[in-house]
């Protein structure tokens, strides 16, 4: 049995990593809302516990986006080129999954951010 080195299998990761940045056009928007996010929390100087909030609704989008194209390599692999209603429901209860964990980084960065920008707004009204 063949065995890696710790090294051998984050490089291995970082290679499934770039596969999914560079091929996947949903992980190309996911990653620019990110970055979005990352920026305004400095902008904003959000406390380190909404940081935390942020980063992990950031990391969970992310997470299911590569699982679902895994899941997606996957079912084109095994079934082929062949449409089958089955395969295309698969696909779809995957892609609810991203739906759902873009949806719940969506509602974080509402709570976080939409008093916060109010807040803002508020000060230059005043001015």
């Amino acid at each position: 049995m063949y065995k890696r080195t710790i090294f051998q299998s984050f490089q291995l990761a970082w290679e499934g990593i770039k596969f999914v940045f560079v091929n996947e056009r949903n992980m190309k928007i996911h990653c620019v809302f990110a970055v979005v996010a990352i920026i305004c929390s400095f902008v904003f100087r959000i406390t380190e516990i909404e940081f935390i909030f942020v980063i992990f609704a950031i990391a969970l989008v992310m997470i299911v986006e590569a699982a679902n194209t895994a899941f997606e390599l996957l079912l084109d692999f095994v079934h082929g080129d062949h449409y089958h209603p089955d395969v295309k429901l698969l696909k779809d209860i995957l892609a609810g999954g991203v739906l759902i964990a873009a949806l719940n980084a969506f509602v974080v960065g509402i709570v976080i951010f939409i008093p916060k920008i109010f807040k803002v707004a508020l000060s230059i009204c005043k001015l």
